[in-house]
Order: C-alpha cells, then structure tokens, then sequence
C-alpha cells in the first residue's frame, strides 16, 4: 500500500503531482473510504521518515504549479515541519504527555469501555469501523482523524492522552509532533479558545453518505482547564559543526532518511549504518506492522553496504568494526529519541567514539518560526521556498 523505498517513493510522489493543485484543494477534505484515496496523496508515512522530505516535495510540486494554485497541497506538507518545530521549543509538552500516558494507561487497563473502543468492539458502528482501519491498514484520512478525536474526547470523555497513545501505536505516519499537538488541538489544549468537534451533517458530507454516525454527539466541548497551560517558546539550540577529520560513520535513523542524502554529502563518509529502537518501540507498544514498515524502509534505503543495528549496542558493534572515530547522525526531533540519544553518545564515548548530530538547513530555518500559530509560521513557507530555488534545490 506504502513505498518502502526511495525510487518507489518518489514515483508516487511524481504519480499524484497532477492531482496537487486545485483538485487536491477542492477534494482534499472527503474520505471516500480505503478503496478511494486517489484524492488525497498517501504520501505522510514517507514524510515522517523522510524518505520524501518536506523541502523535496515541495520543490517538485512548485515545478508544476505556482505557489497559490498548489498551495493547500504545500501547508498539508508543511504541517509537519510546524508542529516538529514548535515542539521542539516546547520539549515539555512531550514529558508531560509521556508522564500522563504512563499513569492513564495503568489506571485504564481495566476499563471495559475503553478497551472495547481500542479493539475495535465498543458496538458504535463509526468507531469501531475507523479503529478496524486503524489497526489493520496503519493509516486514517486526516478528516477522519479530526472526527474520531473529537469522539473520544467530547463525547465519549475517554482521555486525549491514551487517544493519542491508539494512534501512536498504529499510525504508519505517526511522530511524537504531529500526533500529540493533533489531539490537544482537538481536546482545546493547543489553541486558546478553541477546541474541535465532529458535526454528524459534516462526517455525512465528507463521507458522501458512506458513514452516517450511530451516536449522539457531542454539542459543546468538555473544559480541561487544568492542562491548559503552554510554557513559552525557548530558543532553537544551535549545535556544533560537524566533525571532518579521522574515520567518520553515518548513523540513519527513523526520523530522517534522507540524511543519508544531505548529511552523507557533508562529510568523508567510510560507513553507513542505521538504528530503529526497537526495545523503545515495544516499550510504547508500538505495533509489529508499523515496526515492520520501518525496519525495512530503513534497510532498503542502507542498500547492501549499509549496516542496519536493532540496538544501541549494535551501533557500538558496527562502530569497533569500522574502526570509526566519529558518527554523525541527523538531529532527531523531540520525542523517543529525547532518551535515545544521550544514552547512544554517552555508550559510544565510553569506547572513545565520537557522536555529533546535525539539523538540516529546513528545519534551522523555519523551527524559529513555530512560536506561535500556523499562521503566523505558513508566511515564513515562501521565503524558505525561495531560498530552497537559489540553492539550486542542493540542501
């Protein structure tokens, strides 16, 4: 259903071009249901790895379109790079929700409600039909996403959190950002004043008739007052220049593919290798079929003369076999990695292996302007665009 490697991926890219513009605009909202995606490009579970970045997706569309014909098709795209860069300024709305998860899900984890909702068994045919989809095809439309959230949490008054625990666990294209500030966008908690919910004469309409909800749904949104609060913004830390001397490795992960592109052209690159934490993976519960599609869209894009790691332990392997100095890895995004990382450079300095981490020019350009609303940021998408032509499309 999904590319898993980087040719496949870019013909799907280069199949839905000529939908990108205003039929993409006028359609994009409809789910048709799983045997009609043909308006709507399937492309996020290869954006979250990247291995369709954001600026590459955009350069190709702006090739056939300008930028207002294919413009709702660019905010779609750059919605990640918002919600990666404003959580990122934000780091402890990721710790708060990790500490929310790990208290709801054991005081959940005997609630018959709640568990027949998650299996897809809870006898409200809307539901139980989009969580079937959920767990067995690994993707939702992002209209149906809107609905099912608002649902859980306005009408059936189930925690946001472990809302976003089901999507985390099965979404082929779900991340720490974007999914977490998608469910408190819903809940209220993202934009003050404002919280979302699903109208039955809307899911009836953009569902052309297909679903027509069997539950009574909410009218007015429940009040989360005491999780309201968003710290202010911090700065984007800067970090250092790369290393260029000695024996220099290329460590891949599942946030950034492409770093094997832009981050591999930077440096005397004598190994490549990639790591998918796997033990953390499981630890969160997330499931086999988005592991699965993980692990092998990271090692098609190793190739034969990449070496793929399950572990931290693993890297230090491929490390001492390599006799490397140094690896260089893009800089993940906060979420999973928060913990990953200092542990992978504090394991490999033990052995005397340097680890350094890099941010591709996209992100150190526009992660500064997600301090306040989408807005706000999407003005700053056409100066990056436009500086993303001058560079001849090289970072």
């Amino acid at each position: 259903m999904f590319a898993k490697d980087q040719l496949t991926a870019s013909q799907a890219l280069e199949d839905f071009l000529p939908r990108a513009g205003r039929d993409y605009t006028s359609t994009r909202n409809f789910d048709f249901g799983t045997a009609r995606r043909e308006n709507v490009s399937m492309l996020s579970p290869l954006v979250r790895l990247r291995m369709l970045p954001e600026w590459e997706i955009c350069h190709r569309v702006l090739k056939t379109y300008s930028y207002s014909q294919a413009s709702k098709f660019i905010d779609e795209v750059c919605w990640r790079t918002y919600w990666k860069g404003w959580l990122e300024l934000r780091p402890a709305i990721w710790q708060n929700y990790l500490s929310a998860w790990d208290s709801l899900k054991t005081s959940y984890q005997s609630d018959p409600n709640y568990l027949k909702l998650i299996s897809g068994e809870s006898g409200i045919q809307c539901m139980d039909s989009w969580t079937r989809e959920l767990i067995e095809t690994g993707y939702l439309h992002n209209h149906t996403r809107m609905w099912y959230a608002s649902i859980w949490i306005h009408t059936l008054k189930l925690p946001w959190v472990l809302g976003a625990d089901l999507f985390w666990q099965h979404l082929l294209d779900g991340d720490a950002a974007s999914n977490t500030l998608s469910w408190r966008w819903v809940a209220g908690l993202q934009t003050k004043g404002k919280s979302y919910l699903a109208k039955a004469d809307n899911i009836r309409k953009f569902t052309a008739g297909r679903v027509d909800p069997d539950i009574e749904l909410a009218n007015e949104p429940i009040d989360l007052p005491e999780q309201a609060h968003i710290p202010e913004p911090k700065s984007l830390s800067a970090l250092p220049p790369i290393p260029q001397k000695g024996r220099i490795g290329l460590l891949l992960h599942d946030e950034d593919l492409s770093a094997i592109d832009w981050l591999g052209k930077q440096i005397d690159c004598q190994a490549v290798a990639g790591i998918l934490p796997e033990k953390a993976y499981a630890s969160h519960e997330v499931s086999e079929k988005v592991t699965h599609f993980r692990r092998e869209s990271l090692s098609l894009t190793l190739g034969r003369q990449g070496t793929y790691c399950p572990s931290t332990q693993a890297v230090l392997n491929w490390a001492k076999a390599a006799d490397l100095d140094e690896i260089v890895m893009a800089q993940p995004s906060v979420g999973m990695w928060d913990d990953l990382l200092p542990k992978l450079k504090n394991t490999l300095e033990d052995q005397g292996i340097g680890l350094s981490t890099a941010r591709h020019w996209w992100d150190d350009t526009l992660f500064p302007q997600a301090k306040s609303g989408f807005f706000r940021f999407k003005k700053s998408i056409p100066s990056a665009l436009d500086q993303l032509n001058q560079l001849n499309f090289k970072l």
